[in-house]
């Protein structure tokens, strides 16, 4: 029980010193020049299953690496959608390997955090779980989420249909345009590599119910 209790600190307080860029200068993507080396080996080689739904964090099957801010709230949104088979959170997009959770709260690696989603496509598809994804955060808010400043925090989504997803981005970004928003700036990419985060991090706020992540959603809906 200390054990989770001081985990929790732990990261509350790496939260907390995440949100102090709030008051910093304005947050800038690194270079791969500038990129902290990372290491070789994973920071969760032997990953606990799924904490709510039981399953292998590593399942395999059709899946979508899906970043809205924070990744704990992100989790618990996606694993409680019809037709998601698994969910994990960790890190994508950027330039260390195998980075820790502190290393990317540095902004030095160039991730973000992300949810890596599997899910079952004759019960759900790519495209309700974009449009999921667009409608839970404001994607208009470039390297932030609320008072979570810092490119980790970067809207991106990362699939093997970069087209598909696109076209829904372009789509919701014309609508919220419409509705007083600045451009939309989710980062649509193809496959990157996937980096699992830390134990302690797999479904956050089912072991830490009053876990801080807020939700940023805009109100706005797709179409």
């Amino acid at each position: 029980m200390i054990g989770v209790f001081v985990d929790f600190a732990t990261n509350y307080a790496t939260r907390l010193l995440c949100m102090g860029f709030l008051f910093g200068p304005k947050p800038e993507m690194i270079t791969a020049e500038q990129a902290l080396s990372g290491r070789d080996e994973s920071i969760n080689p032997t990953p606990q299953p799924h904490a709510v739904l039981n399953v292998p964090l590593d399942m395999q099957g059709e899946s979508v690496l899906i970043g809205i801010g924070c990744f704990w709230g992100a989790e618990k949104m996606f694993w409680q959608l019809p037709g998601v088979l698994a969910t994990s959170v960790g890190y994508a997009g950027g330039y260390s390997p195998n980075p820790t959770y502190r290393e990317v709260c540095t902004g030095l690696t160039g991730h973000a955090e992300v949810v890596r989603v599997v899910f079952d496509p004759e019960l759900t598809s790519l495209r309700e779980l974009v449009i999921a994804a667009l409608e839970a955060h404001d994607p208009t808010q470039g390297y932030r989420q609320g008072n979570d400043v810092g490119t980790q925090y970067r809207s991106i989504i990362s699939s093997d249909n970069p087209q598909l997803v696109q076209e829904l981005v372009d789509s919701y970004g014309a609508t919220l345009e419409q509705h007083g928003y600045p451009a939309i700036t989710t980062e649509v990419v193809g496959p990157v590599t996937y980096y699992l985060a830390e134990e302690e991090h797999q479904q956050y706020l089912h072991k830490n119910p009053d876990g801080y992540c807020p939700v940023h959603s805009t109100g706005v809906k797709c179409g």
